[in-house]
């Protein structure tokens, strides 16, 4: 073999090499498969009469390269993890260049903010029970926690506790559903491209 020949191996080999140490974060079956299908790539395009080099370039920095693959694999391991916190952790990784990790944030903090608001008014149901509630009377109506509650009757009574642990549950659920489902729109997303 010719020495241009062997340095241009040699090129292929160190890129791979650095590729499989990029990679490091998935699996050795799922690395070592990416691995050789980019040597399958880069042997094809020197083949067909490119340098090592052209073909190198065509390939691009190992960083760039393996980016969806790394990512496709945090957000699997976030989806498969069923954890919320994880979940949560990884859209804040990528809520910076995808508007659907963002907006699955800020329903996330909406409802995690709502459903905290309905704990506190269960806890301050039972220790101030005058100040939460639902008054409804002429041209007023509020529902809440109220520091000076109006002198018309609360309507709910014990009724706010059964619905304040509703609304606690129910946003706390959808709460996670937006985690989920912005995980899975930015998997989406990226299976597509």
């Amino acid at each position: 073999m010719s020495e241009r020949i062997m340095s241009e191996q040699a090129d292929i080999d160190t890129w791979l090499g650095y590729l499989e140490q990029v990679l490091s974060p998935l699996p050795a079956d799922e690395r070592a498969d990416i691995v050789f299908e980019a040597r399958a790539h880069l042997e094809e395009r020197v083949a067909a009469g490119l340098s090592a080099t052209s073909a190198l370039a065509g390939f691009g920095k190992a960083e760039h390269y393996t980016r969806a693959f790394l990512e496709d694999h945090k957000l699997n391991n976030a989806l498969d993890s069923r954890r919320s916190l994880t979940m949560l952790k990884t859209l804040l990784s990528v809520a910076g260049q995808s508007l659907i990790a963002t907006i699955g944030l800020i329903a996330f903090l909406v409802f995690s903010l709502t459903t905290l608001g309905a704990i506190a008014g269960i806890l301050l149901k039972i220790a101030q029970p005058q100040m939460v509630g639902l008054w409804s009377g002429a041209g007023y109506f509020a529902l809440g926690a109220l520091t000076d509650p109006p002198q018309t009757p609360e309507v709910l009574g014990g009724w706010v506790y059964p619905i304040l642990i509703a609304i606690a549950v129910i946003d706390a659920w959808l709460a996670r559903f937006s985690l989920v489902l912005a995980l899975k729109g930015i998997k989406g997303r990226s299976d597509r491209e």
